[in-house]
């Protein structure tokens, strides 16, 4: 009985010990994703945009992460459809990918770069897509796809070129303009991505199948933006 009781005790260890460890690699894969992620858009941007976003680099990484951070509980149980029949290591991956590209936009909704938001979402989202794209075996074309990431991101650009013009005023300041731009750009990218998630999963071809793409990404995009007011 001693044996067993020890044996027990044994096991038990290693699952708390296994816990922190597994945690630890997630944290480790995300990240990892992220700066190859942030890499890769910032050589798509024009030198002078890429320069400016590099260095404010630090202050709004930490902006854009708080504002992602507070969003995450009113986003929870949002994306459950888009990952129904999604096997659990392609979801970790779907989230470790669309994490990166939301992080990424909320960085660039904080740099200083005024109506910098809208079209440089662009180069964020086609690397998102194309990621995906790659992890569920499909073909990408870069060409369709910045032509239908520009027409989506104008469904955004309401309050995201109020948030620019914020930007713009004396005496207000970027911090606030800052913040309802990052809002918007992950936001958008969020339901672009869990869109892209579920087409591809459901076996549909995005550009085949664009408006009944670009639907759907309305009617996510309008509920994620009712649940961060």
């Amino acid at each position: 009985m001693k044996k067993i009781f020890k044996k027990k005790r044994i096991d038990e260890d290693k699952l708390v010990e296994k816990e922190p460890k597994e945690e630890n690699q997630v944290l480790e894969q995300s990240d990892k994703e992220f700066d190859s992620f942030f890499s890769e858009v910032i050589k798509k941007m024009p030198s002078k945009t890429g320069k400016v976003i590099l260095k404010s680099y630090e202050s709004s990484k930490l902006r854009a992460e708080k504002i992602l951070e507070n969003s995450k509980s009113q986003l929870d149980g949002q994306f459950d459809v888009f990952l129904k029949d999604v096997d659990s290591q392609t979801r970790k991956k779907c989230h470790t990918i669309i994490h990166a590209a939301s992080l990424t936009a909320a960085i660039i909704g904080c740099s200083p770069i005024p109506f910098s938001d809208a079209f440089l979402l662009v180069p964020v989202q086609l690397t998102m897509m194309a990621r995906l794209h790659k992890l569920f075996g499909q073909s990408w074309s870069e060409s369709l796809g910045k032509s239908l990431s520009k027409e989506l991101i104008i469904v955004g650009l309401g309050r995201s070129t109020v948030g620019n013009i914020v930007k713009l005023v004396p005496g207000v300041g970027t911090v606030t303009g800052a913040a309802i731009n990052a809002t918007v750009a992950s936001t958008i990218t969020e339901a672009l991505g869990w869109v892209t998630v579920k087409m591809l999963n459901d076996g549909q071809d995005i550009f085949e199948e664009a408006m009944s793409f670009k639907g759907q990404y309305t009617m996510l995009f309008k509920a994620l933006r009712k649940s961060t007011k």
